[in-house]
């Protein structure tokens, strides 16, 4: 019987199943083996060639500009990275210049891959730099570079191999790097987080160094020092990074170019490996066919056959402006100052629940007050949550760190709330603390329902065709939080020159079985919250309202009594 149920389900799944490689990105690879390090005044978006040779920091760099406005770098010199090689020739095709393989896509790395088609999946980090001295458009550039080869993630495109999907190394050094100028860098954010990859040629990541206002540029710290402001915006692919792995370009980011600016050596030796999705396998052997089946037939019933079913209590209240474009929008974040944060921190340990579940106490309480607002009848209600959980916690201790690459899941948790919880905030708030450590050490559910995320690409492509038709999108979460935790060890934005006062991050989710997505985490010792809501499924002005409510309701529990 579970043999015949596996061949049914395979046979539903393969018909929906999408091919990662339909879409077309903005800005193609030519074939040119220098490198063309984009400054494009018209906003264009075009790839930037390297000749395969290691950085040497004496390297002397000559310019000119043609009828494109691009930047052409000579003189590169030695040789290329061993690790990138090209693999040994293959029987019927000459892969003499072609990369190495890496390994098959996992399961996650499958949906992102699938998501891409749709315009969703691209993540998008901003990082404000504080700088002592001035920092120079060839100061990116070069960093960039190194990023590229210390980086192993950043030099992987999609090939085909045996009629599956794997990853594969690039020949080429390919940087896409590009200088802007621009007066709304949330603006800026929001246009760059819609661009569109080269799957099968690279680079899946790209880098934006932004010029801000000559007058607001500059500022004095507190010994009367000038510092130069700036920002820098990189974009990855989901499918080859996630936030343990961009937290760490970062930090190696900030220290390569801090090293530059100071004229030191500069560290080449490659940052981390590109690690095995370990949790695909602890999926396969946890996940029965039942659950499986159970999974796609509930999610098939509350999105796709009642379209939505499972939020039907806050949109008929907050209705989605279904004339809107689809799109990811962005917040800025809000910020708590480090005395309340610090208050926020000691209140959640006292009451033996993290900052996480807190948060989601106060996004669940937020909501509801919202509804009650529209119905005063409403007693109690379901509120749906979708928890992004770092699968390297079900790893093998030794390696969990530097293991680059996608490696999260998606626990979907059901919190029923009720009128009486508004008046008992830190009660409600071990209560869900309760259920979320319950699905993460006892059933594992997040690690159960990897072998289903690549199939669920449908939810995008139905969500797709309804934008297209001018109809609603449908969920069955409200909400999901990305909870990039305290940054103190993974990216304290320290330097010698430059630091780093401010990270933003947004990721294009729009058609995704949710109204809008958090992103939480704590910054050189500040609370930072933005939200990322999506247009054609709640107004910004509905966004702006939830936003402050969960930052109200937040700050009010840190007095309350127990």
């Amino acid at each position: 019987m579970e043999t015949f149920l596996k061949t049914c389900l395979s046979s539903a799944l393969g018909l929906i199943s999408g091919s990662p490689f339909h879409a077309t990105g903005t800005g193609v690879v030519d074939g040119a083996q220098k490198m063309h390090l984009v400054n494009n005044s018209n906003g264009s978006t075009h790839p930037s060639v390297i000749s395969p040779h290691s950085y040497k920091s004496n390297t002397k760099y000559k310019t000119h500009t043609n009828k494109s406005t691009n930047l052409m770098l000579e003189d590169s010199s030695s040789t290329i990275p061993p690790d990138i090689q090209a693999s040994p020739t293959m029987t019927g095709t000459d892969y003499s210049t072609s990369g190495r393989w890496v390994r098959r896509l996992g399961y996650a790395e499958r949906f992102m891959s699938q998501a891409h088609d749709y315009g969703c999946m691209t993540t998008v980090y901003s990082l404000w730099l504080e700088s002592r001295i001035p920092l120079d458009y060839e100061h990116i550039k070069q960093a960039s570079v190194i990023m590229f080869r210390k980086m192993p993630n950043l030099r992987l495109h999609l090939d085909h191999l045996d009629d599956d999907v794997w990853w594969r190394e690039m020949t080429r050094e390919v940087v896409d790097v590009e200088e802007l100028a621009t007066d709304d860098v949330e603006a800026t954010i929001q246009l760059l987080v819609r661009r569109r990859y080269h799957m099968q040629e690279g680079p899946l990541w790209f880098a934006r160094f932004v010029t801000l206002d000559p007058n607001e540029e500059c500022v004095r710290d507190n010994n009367h020092n000038l510092k130069y402001k700036y920002v820098c915006i990189f974009g990855f692919h989901h499918n080859i990074s996630d936030g343990s792995t961009n937290m760490k370009f970062c930090q190696v980011f900030l220290k390569v170019l801090n090293d530059l600016v100071q004229g030191k050596d500069i560290d080449m030796c490659q940052e981390g490996t590109f690690a095995m999705p370990l949790q695909d396998d602890l999926g396969n052997n946890l996940a029965s066919i039942w659950f499986v089946m159970g999974i796609f037939l509930s999610r098939l019933y509350n999105i796709i056959l009642t379209h939505g079913f499972p939020v039907w209590n806050f949109i008929n209240y907050y209705r989605m402006p279904v004339e809107m474009e689809a799109g990811t929008h962005v917040l800025q974040q809000n910020e708590l100052d480090e005395n309340v944060t610090r208050k926020l921190i000691s209140r959640c340990k006292m009451e033996g629940v993290t900052l996480n579940s807190a948060f989601t106490a106060a996004a669940n309480l937020a909501m509801y007050k919202m509804m009650l607002d529209k119905n005063s009848n409403l007693d109690e209600t379901n509120l749906c949550s979708q928890q992004a959980i770092n699968m390297r916690r079900y790893w093998p201790k030794h390696l969990r760190q530097d293991g680059f690459g996608c490696h999260i899941s998606l626990l979907d948790v059901i919190f029923p709330t009720k009128r009486s919880d508004l008046n008992a905030f830190w009660e409600y708030a071990r209560g869900i603390h309760g259920i979320l450590n319950y699905h993460l050490t006892e059933t594992k559910r997040a690690i159960k329902l990897l072998p289903m995320s690549e199939r669920l690409s449908i939810i995008i492509r139905h969500n797709y065709l309804m934008s297209k038709l001018g109809l609603p999108s449908a969920s069955d979460n409200h909400y999901t939080v990305t909870n990039m935790g305290n940054l103190n060890s993974t990216f304290p934005g320290t330097g010698e020159e430059v630091e780093v006062s401010k990270v933003f991050r947004s990721v294009s989710c729009h058609f995704m079985p949710t109204l809008c997505q958090h992103t939480l985490q704590t910054f050189r010792g500040r609370f930072c919250y933005s939200l990322d809501y999506y247009a054609h499924k709640m107004t910004r002005e509905t966004a702006s309202q939830y936003a402050k409510e969960i930052i109200d309701t937040l700050t009010s529990s840190i007095h309350v009594p127990n």
